[in-house]
Formats: C-alpha cells, structure tokens, sequence
C-alpha cells in the first residue's frame, strides 16, 4: 500500500471514528436530557401532591371551624333545635303572636350534608324586623335568608304594624356530631351593632307619612304651697293619629327634686315641698311612631308659704237679742210678743206654737202674766221678762 492509499485510510478512519464518536455522545446528551425531562415531571407531581396536601391541610381546617356552625346530625334533633331557636329568636325581636313552619329537608341522595328549610311569621314593627335580621345574621349557623317579606296591616290599632314573614336554609352536615350543640359566639357577618344598624333605618318610615313630634302644653310654671301635694297635670297630644305619649322628666342644670314624679301616661306630676322655693324641671314627651319623635319643654315649679289663718268668725246668737216685748190677753187666748233685735221681728206666739231663735228651739207651753213657759227636748224652762232668751235657756240647761 504506498504512501497515498495510507493517508486515505487513515483519513477514512479518521471519520469513521467521529462519526462514532458524535453518536456516542449525541447518545449520551439524549440520555441526560430524558433523565432531565423525568426528574422536573416527578418534581412538577410532587409540588402538585404537596399543594394538594396543603389545600386537603387547609380545608380540613375550615371544615372543622365549618362543623361547629352546622346542626345536629340527627334529624330530629337538628329540626326541634333550630325550630325552637327561630321561636326564641321571634320573641326577643318582640314579635307578636310569632310561629314557626318546617318545611322539612330538601338535600341530594349521598349528599354530605342536610338542607332543612323553615318558614317564620308574626307581627311587629320595622324595628321589631331589624331586630329579628341582627339576631339571625348574629348566629353563627350554616344559615342563610332566601325570603324577607313585610307587609303593612291596614287599619291597625298599633301604627306602624307590619306582617313580618322570614324563609331560610340551613345546613346539617355529615361529619356533624349526632348531638351538635348550638354555635356559640357572634359571627362575622355583622359589621355594626344593633343600634348602629338602626339609626339608618328606623329614620325612615316606609310605609306612613313623615311622623310628628308631641306638643306639649304651653304652661311655662305652675304654683304649690308648702306641705300640700302638687295638682297639676302635663297635657301632651300627638298630631299623628293612633299614636302614644310617654312623658319623663329630666334634669334642667341639677338633680330632679327628690319626690317629684310624673306618670308617663297620663302625665300627673306628684311633688310635695316643706320647704318654700322654686324648682326648674324639663318635661319630655316621647311618642310611638317611626322613628319616634320627642319634644321638651321646661317647666318651673314655685313653692309658697300657706297663707295665715283667719281669726275664727265671731257667731253672734239671735237668741242674745231676743226679748219678751209684751204679754197680752187676747180673744184666742193669753199671747207672748218675742222682739228679735237683729232680725228686726216680732214674734207673735200662743200656747202651742213652736220657738226658733239662733240655737234655742222650742214649744210654748203656758203664757204666764209676766213669764213664758217653753219646751225643750222634753225639759220645761221659763223665760222671764227681764233676760234674753239665750240667757234663760243657759240657765234652764244649768238648773
């Protein structure tokens, strides 16, 4: 083989061997790289397996914060408790004549959990019915309201009085003890309390005309004596009609006089003062309507001293001025003339007739020729021509 054909085979060798060589390591880097490939898909599963764990972590978690919301997984029990608790719920919103319906469960076959559905009715006002909403979002149950309805109840006795009807769902979930207790706390849902929740709302009346607020009575003061009750009556009238007024008294730069009172219907003040001075109240008139409306007037009450007491009047006895004038013989018989001085009379009187002068009263009994007899009570006296008649009785009684 000359020089020529060497350097040809070798030169074939040559690339033999790197063709050799480039599958060899094109071989190997396809290897690695399916290696590569394998290993981000197991760790690309794990992170998924590892998320799923946290989630199935997390959820657990909920669930079991979710598991004290839920009713009883006994179905008797879930029903009779949130039956009783929507009841409870009616009475302390002051609904009245409240009733409870249970429509009964509504939930899938092999569902984790029991739909119950209830229905409440009553009567009240839109503040009873803002009550009745706080106190059920306030409860912490799996619940929810899918019907609130009110409806104005014509010619109604109570103003303002609506039929207040409430449909809900709730939850009894499976994995619920069988004798779940009630949730216990307030739930998130609420953002304000009660009051703040009603002051936008019982602002407005929906469902009347703007309501008024009471007038009171003009009278700026009224007068009473030391030692004797008070007699003075607040008038109050609302210019809305089938409303009421309640009155209270309040503090006008001081404590309220102690013993002074009012009746908050009928507005009858009751004080009674020892002492002489003046009192300053401020006497508030609240009504019923909606939202309620109040007015405040003040009122000064001034305590004087008795007047004095009159001397006691002197009674003067006719009978002191009464005098026998004249005993006379006439045609009917002996006759006695009586003079009454003060009622400027003269009495003219036989045996028989009757006697009534001032405190003495009596029946003539014998005119004698210088004397009367008379009659008293069954006593017989004289009455003489010298003395008053008042001074012969006093000692007619003494003898």
């Amino acid at each position: 083989m000359n020089s020529r054909e060497k350097m040809l085979a070798a030169g074939v060798g040559i690339v033999a061997t790197l063709f050799v060589g480039r599958s060899f390591v094109l071989g190997i880097q396809e290897g690695f790289e399916t290696k590569k490939s394998e290993i981000a898909s197991l760790e690309k599963k794990k992170t998924e397996q590892d998320l799923q764990m946290t989630a199935g972590k997390v959820a657990s978690q909920k669930l079991s914060k979710i598991v004290s919301k839920s009713l009883p997984r006994s179905e008797e029990l879930a029903l009779a408790d949130y039956a009783k608790w929507l009841i409870d719920l009616a009475d302390q919103a002051d609904l009245t004549a409240p009733n409870q319906a249970t429509i009964g469960e509504i939930s899938e076959k092999d569902s984790p959990y029991r739909l119950y559905k209830f229905k409440l009715y009553g009567t009240g006002s839109i503040e009873n019915a803002t009550q009745l909403l706080f106190g059920f979002y306030a409860k912490d149950y799996l619940h929810r309201i899918t019907r609130f309805e009110l409806t104005p109840i014509p010619n109604s006795t109570i103003p303002d009085q609506l039929n207040i009807s409430l449909d809900c769902d709730v939850l009894a979930l499976g994995i619920a003890n069988e004798k779940q207790e009630p949730p216990k706390g307030i739930s998130n849902r609420l953002a304000k309390s009660l009051d703040e929740y009603k002051k936008p709302i019982l602002d407005r009346n929906l469902f009347s005309p703007e309501n008024l607020p009471p007038k009171l009575d003009s009278r700026k003061s009224v007068e009473a004596k030391v030692g004797l009750p008070l007699e003075h009556t607040v008038e109050a009238k609302d210019p809305d009609p089938n409303q009421k007024v309640f009155l209270e008294l309040l503090s006008d730069n001081g404590d309220i006089p102690k013993g002074l009172v009012i009746d908050k219907d009928s507005g009858k003040m009751s004080f009674r003062s020892n002492e002489v001075g003046q009192y300053k109240v401020l006497v508030q008139a609240t009504d019923n309507g909606i939202p309620k409306k109040t007015s405040v007037q003040s009122l000064t009450i001034n305590v004087a001293a008795l007047p004095p007491v009159p001397p006691p009047a002197v009674q003067f006895d006719v009978a002191s001025q009464a005098k026998i004038t004249a005993l006379l013989a006439g045609s009917g018989g002996p006759e006695a003339w009586i003079s009454s001085k003060t009622e400027n009379k003269t009495y003219k009187l036989k045996k028989g007739d009757q006697l009534k002068l001032g405190g003495v009263v009596g029946m003539i009994k014998e005119v004698g020729a210088n004397y009367v007899e008379l009659e008293t009570e069954g006593r017989k006296w004289l009455f003489g021509m010298d003395e008053s008649l008042s001074d012969a009785y006093s000692r007619a009684t003494i003898d």
